[in-house]
């Protein structure tokens, strides 16, 4: 026990100095083709302002949806783009590339380095410029939303911030179950095109679903829990019973992902065969 305290911390600083390298490279070419940068940081506060206009449009006739009032559902707007971002800072948009990295062979690279794969692949590609503006969007609407409250505390905030990461969690289990398929089915576009789904989803309050809905939603395709649960302990609204559901889940996709990558990854024949 006590040699491998010490080994974990190894290794955790090892992969944060890693990760400021790759941080580090991929915002300088980031910055290469910078009339790029600001269009994708324009489009992404132009879409996230759409999305409030028309949660606007439906509550001026309605009070609540699923018991949310409209500030409550702006603050939940506000979490997806900064969950989003978040996954684009880690891992989302080397997961959006492996499907040509296998086609090509080039994963051999990933395998042969002394790094595990999927830390490798998330941090080759980290990006600033995908989903910079929705985040930014994402933290004035949460800001927003907390003004209009009739009482928050700095506790709700902090706890806030830890179940965003439980959620960046589960939202990184779940891309690791659906980006293993791909070493089977090798094109990933329909891929992806449901982990996109799986996040423009999760905009509106998980209290929508009911029956098996819920249940579905909750422990296996967990839309209705990475955006409404933390901006529910914000406003509130959530029991600590669930609470802790959500995290034992966040646990629960982590680890599934994991393995379930770790078992794809031996059907990978390499680009010799």
């Amino acid at each position: 026990m006590r040699q491998w305290v010490p080994e974990f911390y190894r290794t955790i600083r090892r992969y944060l100095k890693l990760y400021r390298v790759f941080l580090s490279q991929n915002l300088k070419e980031d910055m290469i083709y910078r009339s790029n940068f600001i269009t994708l940081v324009v489009m992404d506060i132009g879409f996230v302002s759409i999305s409030v206009i028309l949660f606007k449009i439906i509550y001026s006739h309605v009070n609540t949806i699923a018991g949310w009032t409209f500030h409550q559902s702006v603050i939940l707007i506000g979490s997806v783009g900064i969950i989003r971002e978040m996954a684009y800072l880690t891992f989302r948009r080397g997961f959006l590339e492996l499907g040509s990295h296998i086609r090509t062979g080039t994963f051999d690279i990933f395998m042969v380095r002394p790094i595990a794969p999927n830390i490798h692949l998330a941090f080759r590609h980290i990006s600033l410029s995908e989903s910079l503006g929705e985040s930014i969007m994402g933290i004035i609407l949460v800001g927003y939303g907390i003004s209009h409250l009739d009482q928050w505390s700095w506790i709700n905030v902090f706890l806030y911030i830890l179940f965003l990461l439980n959620s960046l969690m589960i939202y990184y289990g779940f891309s690791l179950l659906i980006n293993s398929v791909v070493f089977w089915v090798i094109k990933t576009q329909e891929l992806n095109t449901i982990l996109y789904f799986f996040m423009e989803t999760s905009r509106y309050p998980g209290d929508v679903f009911r029956g098996i809905g819920k249940v579905i939603f909750t422990f296996i395709i967990p839309i209705g829990i990475i955006a409404t649960v933390p901006a529910s302990i914000l406003i509130g609204r959530i029991g600590w019973h669930f609470a802790m559901i959500s995290l034992i889940i966040g646990i629960s996709f982590l680890t599934a992902g994991l393995l379930v990558w770790k078992k794809s990854i031996e059907h990978y024949s390499s680009a010799s065969g």
